[in-house]
């Protein structure tokens, strides 16, 4: 499977139609798009994008990582883990000076796996496992929340109906939008349907 990735932008990425159907998530961080595929409990429970091993294996081709490999169910329990570890730790740092213990403890254990080994030349990465894949993005949530730049420039969606976690790499620092194709572009519209309310009501 062939992927192209629009990174660090919060374009949404174009990847051959590949999870296009799925409403997975680019919000230009790979730690974050996965914590953005859903969770525990009912209140998580619309949003599971990766059910099943399977979709987590769309997942990761649809993914900037662009890896094909089959997950096994540990894989896929893994990736759970690893999910809702970085979820409550993003949540964590938006609002206290640490992550808690316990999701560090995943994440660093997820961490010191082998990760993808990238080539020069052919395919991307050196026989590629979703075991490695895991590893990297915890190695990508490890960067994200111990880089003082970057968690300094950790934001939550200003869209009243979306609030999820996002980097704002722009150089002003004054973007507000998760995805400026998804929320950014539907506040625009809803600004402007206002407007035309507004002018016909005088």
């Amino acid at each position: 499977m062939t992927a192209t990735y629009t990174s660090t932008n919060g374009d949404v990425a174009t990847l051959g139609g590949l999870g296009t159907d799925r409403d997975f998530r680019n919000t230009g961080r790979l730690a974050i798009d996965l914590a953005l595929t859903g969770g525990e409990g009912e209140e998580f429970a619309p949003f599971e994008r990766i059910p099943d091993a399977g979709e987590l294996g769309v997942w990761f081709a649809w993914s900037q990582l662009a890896v094909d490999a089959t997950p096994s169910d540990a894989e896929h329990l893994d990736a759970l883990r690893l999910r809702w570890a970085i979820w409550h730790a993003v949540q964590a740092v938006l609002t206290e000076p640490e992550p808690y213990e316990q999701d560090r403890l995943v994440i660093d254990e997820i961490a010191a796996r082998p990760p993808l080994v990238p080539q020069l030349v052919g395919a991307q990465w050196v026989d590629p496992t979703i075991d490695q894949a895991l590893s990297t993005v915890a190695r990508d949530a490890i960067e994200l929340l111990r880089d003082p730049f970057l968690r300094s420039r950790l934001r939550t969606c200003a869209a009243e109906d979306c609030g999820v976690p996002f980097v704002d790499v722009s150089r002003p620092g004054r973007r507000v939008w998760c995805e400026d194709a998804r929320c950014g572009d539907r506040n625009r519209q809803r600004r402007h349907r206002e407007r035309q309310k507004a002018r016909a009501t005088g």
